[in-house]
């Protein structure tokens, strides 16, 4: 939940009070929850950046917007979006001239010939809200904007309670005790979900379809369990978030600093200080290829041959 100097939609805060009291109603706040689902992080969305925000929540015309909760975003129709219009700077050689029109946002402007219709970004933003249910349960987490939970609790909690009905059932003791979690993040976890409209978000994204159970492969194996595991550069191909779940599918915990409790350190391009910490504390480094080894259950030794079964269980053990 953003913070905020103080709270213009709603006359409230100052000086002590620097969180919106006025979480659910407040315009400015739901903007910023609104581009939060959206980011890269959550649901990916990239037909949904900071204007299409406003757009949805602040709208110049009409006077009641088209998103008043985030709870209604997958129940969006491109039929709501038709009357909505913002103001935007005109520009003269790309240059603001200061001067804003009134212009439609979602739709094109109708013309003699021809009707206004839904842009293209429209059309790719009902694509990809219609791609986001299918995201993974952690990024639906994520996408909550609760506070402290960012990607690394969320994947640990979608990990080992698989659904958002247990994670909404478990107690705070249980959610402490989620590795990657922490009595923090459960108190923060157990507040949020105590708040009504809160819940209807949920049950809303639910009811249009939004995946609410991690939905993990059978046939992998749990082999990293008991393993630290820092990625740290880029992979030629795998992304980081890409890498960390895998790591945390595997049983593995995928940890953002190395340390004497670190088995390996995956290492890309641009690796920094990273590697040179764990070169100092004689943490074993792998590239890709050494990584997608140990995923699979197999070390790929310096040599460039295959371990036996023994040799891959002793590489894995240390």
């Amino acid at each position: 939940m953003p913070l905020l100097p103080h709270a213009p939609c709603s006359g409230e805060g100052g000086d002590v009070d620097i969180r919106c009291p006025n979480a659910k109603s407040c315009p400015s706040q739901l903007r910023e929850r609104v581009f939060h689902v959206a980011s890269r992080g959550a649901f990916d969305i990239e037909a949904l950046g900071w204007e299409a925000a406003i757009a949805l929540t602040q709208p110049a015309e009409p006077e009641t917007p088209p998103l008043r909760s985030e709870a209604a975003l997958f129940s969006l129709t491109p039929e709501d979006l038709a009357d909505v219009r913002i103001h935007r700077e005109k520009r003269s050689k790309g240059v603001g001239t200061g001067t804003f029109e009134l212009v439609p946002y979602f739709y094109s402007k109708a013309t003699a010939k021809t009707p206004s219709k839904p842009t293209a970004t429209t059309e790719k933003l009902f694509k990809e809200l219609e791609k986001a249910k299918t995201q993974p349960l952690w990024r639906v987490l994520v996408a909550l904007s609760i506070r402290h939970v960012g990607p690394t609790a969320s994947r640990a909690l979608a990990t080992a309670l698989g659904s958002m009905d247990a994670i909404r059932a478990a107690s705070e003791e249980e959610l402490a005790n989620v590795d990657g979690v922490g009595p923090t993040i459960a108190a923060a976890l157990k507040e949020w979900f105590a708040v009504d409209w809160h819940q209807e978000i949920v049950d809303s994204w639910a009811a249009a379809g939004v995946r609410m159970v991690d939905e993990r492969d059978a046939g992998i194996q749990r082999n990293l369990e008991g393993l630290t595991i820092v990625v740290t550069g880029s992979l030629p191909t795998l992304s980081r978030d890409e890498a960390k779940e895998a790591i945390i599918i595997r049983g593995g915990k995928a940890a953002g600093s190395v340390s004497k409790n670190t088995s390996y350190v995956v290492a890309g391009e641009n690796a920094g200080s990273k590697l040179d910490k764990a070169e100092q504390l004689g943490i074993r480094v792998l590239d890709e290829d050494g990584f997608k080894a140990l995923l699979d259950g197999v070390l790929e030794p310096a040599g460039g041959t295959a371990p036996d079964d023994e040799d891959a269980a002793v590489a894995l053990a240390g």
